[in-house]
């Protein structure tokens, strides 16, 4: 999941190692790890790179965490961890990366004056991440989401949003644009799958739409937050209008 210099490996190589193929029982052993070190004991250079693992190790647990309120004091937690390694180093782009991901999964969990809120700053971040590299799947996913989620917007959510700031001026064709060049970039991804089918529903393409949502909904995980992405997929095909087209 993290790319840095050689350097900054052999310094946690320990821990990258306890991470193995981030099973849950492994992150967890990995998080307990970095809970046990302390920032201001480690040389300046590595201090982001403690942070950045804290804030990735908090939020791949909380996509195990079945109650919302467990899983949103963690994506917290993770989020202040990212956003104090990446005032720290801006130029780290791991580090800006996940705080993309905590920012964005966080506003997805609050309320609305919340959600918007975050939701201004989540673009911020992403625009400064997408700087760095513009090609990584994680980063295309969420800007078109992002881009679905800004399109879906209600008039009163307009409203409120318009107090707050400047709506971007976003389409679901832009929205469908990023997350099929995410597919392109890493298939087989129900999350992006099902956004990819909700985008094509919005639109009003249930062919389309279809062959996305079951695309989805034929995959299977223990992750809990993986598992309500296929789940949504299923209830969809379950709607009348979808039930009747043929793939």
């Amino acid at each position: 999941m993290s790319r840095n210099s050689d350097v900054e490996n052999d310094f946690f190589a320990e821990i990258d190692e306890t991470v193995g193929n981030y099973t849950a029982s492994a992150v967890r052993q990995a998080l307990q790890k970095v809970e046990t070190m302390k920032l201001d004991e480690l040389p300046p250079e590595h201090r982001c790179g403690l942070l950045r693992r804290h804030a990735e190790y908090l939020y791949m647990m909380s996509n195990y965490q079945q109650m919302k309120e467990a899983r949103v004091e963690m994506l917290e937690e993770a989020y202040k961890k990212a956003r104090q390694g990446h005032v720290m180093d801006p130029k780290d782009y791991e580090c800006a990366k996940i705080l993309c991901s905590t920012c964005g999964r966080l506003a997805e969990e609050s309320s609305l004056k919340k959600k918007l809120d975050l939701g201004f700053k989540f673009k911020t971040y992403l625009d400064e991440a997408m700087a760095i590299n513009d090609r990584d799947f994680e980063l295309c996913h969420m800007r078109g989401r992002f881009c679905f989620t800004v399109a879906s917007l209600s008039f009163v959510e307009r409203c409120a949003a318009r107090v707050l700031g400047q709506i971007p001026d976003v389409s679901f064709k832009d929205a469908l644009d990023d997350l099929l060049r995410a597919d392109h970039l890493e298939e087989g991804v129900a999350e992006n799958q099902l956004f990819i089918g909700k985008t094509y529903l919005a639109m009003g393409d249930l062919v389309n739409a279809k062959k996305w949502l079951v695309k989805t909904a034929s995959n299977k995980s223990d992750v809990a937050v993986e598992q309500e992405h296929v789940d949504e997929a299923a209830a969809l095909l379950e709607e009348k209008k979808l039930k009747q087209i043929k793939i």
